[in-house]
This record gives C-alpha cells, sequence and structure tokens, in this order.
C-alpha cells in the first residue's frame, strides 16, 4: 500500500524513519535486556544476596522484564522485519498475546511497587521488619501481583479475535482485532484510562510517596548519628550498614525515575492516539509512526536498564559481577569480604 496518500498524518520519511527504529533498535535492546536481566538473576541468586526478602522481588523482577522483552518486542521485531505477526497465526494466538504483553507489561511495575513498600517497612519500622518482610511473604505477594495481572487483563481473552466484516461485493478479515464495536469502544476510550491508572499513576504514586518516606528518615537517622554518636573505633562499622541501607535507597529512587520516564509516553500516546490521528488513516500506517516506535522503544528500555542500575548503585552487587568474570580468583578474594559484612544489616539487600 503506498503511503503517499496520507501524507497529511506523516510523509513517507517519517513512516519509513518509524519502521527502522522497530528493526534497529529492537534487536539491541532485546540482546542487552538479555545479557543484562540473566546476570542479574545469576549474581542475586548467589549465597550472600538469597537471604533477604528483597532479593526475592529483585528477581521476579529481572525474569517479568525478560517475558516483557520476548512476549512483547520480539514480536515487533519479527513483524517489521520479517513482515510476520504471529497474531495473524491464528484467533487464539492472537487473544493469548494480547492477555500476555499486559500481563508482562504489569507484572514488573508492581513487583517494583512491592520492593517499596518492603524498603518502607524495614527502615521504619527496622526491629518489625524481620518478622513482616520474609522470604515466604515475598513469594506469596510475587504470586499474588502474577495472577493479579493476569486477572485483570483478562478481558483481553475474549475481547480480541477474527473480525470478519461483510459487504455488499466483499468479506474483510482481519486476523486480530477487538471483535465488537461495543469492546472496540471500551479499549479504545476507557480501558486506555484504566491502563494508565494502573500500569503509570497508580504506582508512581505509590513510589514516590514510599521513596520520600525513605529517604526523610534515612535524612533524620544520619543526622542524629553525627550529633550524638562521638568518634571511636566502634564507629568504624556503623557508616557500612547506613551505606548499604542507602545504596539501596537510591537504587529504588533510580528505579522509580526510570519507570516513570520509559513508561509515561506509552501511555499518554493510547489516551490521545483517538483524538490526534485521523480516523481515514489505516492502522498498518498508523503503526508505521515513528512516534509510536519512540514511546515502545523508552518503554522497553525500563525493561532492559536495571542491570545497569543495580551496578551503578551497588557496590556489593558490581564485586559480584567482577567476580563472576573472575572465577579463578573468587576464592582467595571473596570469602573474607562475605564474612565480614554479612554479619552488618541483616534486615536490607545489599546491593
Amino acid at each position: 500500500m503506498s503511503t503517499f496518500e496520507y501524507s497529511h498524518f506523516r510523509s513517507e520519511a517519517e513512516l519509513r524513519a518509524g519502521v527502522l527504529i522497530w528493526q534497529i533498535v529492537s534487536p539491541v535492546l532485546i540482546i542487552f535486556g538479555t545479557v543484562g536481566n540473566v546476570l542479574s538473576i545469576i549474581v542475586l541468586s548467589k549465597r550472600k544476596f538469597n537471604r533477604w526478602a528483597s532479593t526475592v522481588y529483585l528477581l521476579g523482577l529481572a525474569v517479568a522484564d525478560l517475558f516483557a522483552l520476548y512476549v512483547g518486542l520480539m514480536r515487533q521485531w519479527i513483524k517489521y522485519l520479517f513482515d510476520s505477526d504471529i497474531r495473524a497465526v491464528h484467533p487464539v494466538l492472537c487473544k493469548v498475546h494480547w492477555w500476555l504483553m499486559y500481563t508482562c507489561a504489569d507484572v514488573p511495575v508492581w513487583i517494583l511497587t512491592a520492593i517499596t513498600i518492603e524498603r518502607l517497612i524495614s527502615t521504619l519500622c527496622p526491629y518489625k521488619s524481620k518478622t513482616i518482610c520474609t522470604k515466604h511473604r515475598a513469594k506469596v505477594i510475587l504470586a499474588l501481583i502474577v495472577v493479579g495481572a493476569l486477572s485483570i487483563n483478562s478481558h483481553l481473552l475474549y475481547g480480541f479475535g477474527k473480525l470478519e466484516i461483510s459487504g455488499p461485493n466483499v468479506t474483510i478479515i482481519i486476523p486480530c482485532a477487538p471483535m465488537t464495536d461495543e469492546y472496540d469502544h471500551f479499549f479504545g476510550k476507557v480501558w486506555t484510562w484504566i491502563d494508565l491508572c494502573k500500569y503509570s499513576l497508580l504506582p508512581f504514586a505509590l513510589l514516590s510517596t514510599g521513596n520520600i518516606c525513605i529517604i526523610y528518615k534515612l535524612a533524620s537517622s544520619s543526622r542524629k548519628v553525627r550529633t550524638q554518636v562521638a568518634p571511636s573505633t566502634s564507629q568504624t562499622q556503623a557508616p557500612s550498614g547506613n551505606e548499604r541501607t542507602s545504596n539501596m535507597s537510591v537504587l529504588l529512587v533510580c528505579l522509580n525515575f526510570v519507570f516513570i520516564t520509559c513508561t509515561a509516553p506509552v501511555c499518554i500516546y493510547f489516551i490521545g492516539e483517538p483524538y490526534w490521528i485521523p480516523k481515514d488513516v489505516p492502522r498498518t500506517i498508523q503503526l508505521q509512526d515513528p512516534w509510536w516506535a519512540i514511546v515502545n522503544m523508552l518503554m522497553y528500555i525500563n525493561n532492559s536498564a536495571n542491570f545497569v542500575l543495580y551496578c551503578l548503585t551497588g557496590s556489593r552487587f558490581r564485586e559480584s559481577v567482577r567476580k563472576l568474570f573472575r572465577c579463578h580468583d573468587k576464592t582467595s578474594r571473596g570469602i573474607p569480604t562475605v564474612a565480614g559484612n554479612t554479619t552488618i544489616n541483616t534486615r536490607s539487600v545489599v546491593l
């Protein structure tokens, strides 16, 4: 189909640029995200990290990010590079892929929210957190997040499918689309707002509030220590515990900032799509919009960048990554460090 007649929407060069973004950037994010998330899983599965509830969430986050990349971004890359769409293969695949795509987008967001709440409890109630923030409870919450995301997005299973439009002389078959006018209206005008709330606005409000409380509490504790504790030999261990707690707080702030920066644009695009895209533009042309490609790349960067954030903010995580690539001296250089650090603050995950 020629795109010249839709130049009132985007020029032919702009539409070509949108396709190139999908074809070139997608494999880069898939490879980078796969390597980073797999390394995160390997490092966080080590003994020095696996005693804390936060590690359960971080491992779940890495797995969820991998699913998001392969369920969502891989399909887009194959579609734009090879002109083959898994949703068009069979109506069941159409339904299941829509369902899994939204689920894989929601799960990492709410895992991140759960981590923030867990850290807030550990910061405000350090003595009770040992009984409240347990690994078993973290696993239960993780399972509830997955089940909840599967349930709230389950309407996609019956809302999408093969659509047949019968005309006077021809029948048009669309392999994957909203099956009724009522559901099409719900998905385009109502669901976009629900998705914005559950995927961006509500998590951002919880994350922001939790981080403000954590940072305020840590700042207050730091001032109290500086004014009340005199320099002594026993004080040399105190900054180490505070530093590790502070590192986790910095990590959460970075994760939250990257999350809202990367996910808000795609939600805003969905809301504005019915209003700023002309109705006479076919869907195949709309999907070549370079802005559509850009907001999606930003969203998938959120699923690819966590490993970098862990390395930037976590000294022990960085050291574990170095040892992972220097296995020959792991025993001689790693054991003293682990033995010296694991006794300082067992209430928080140390990255």
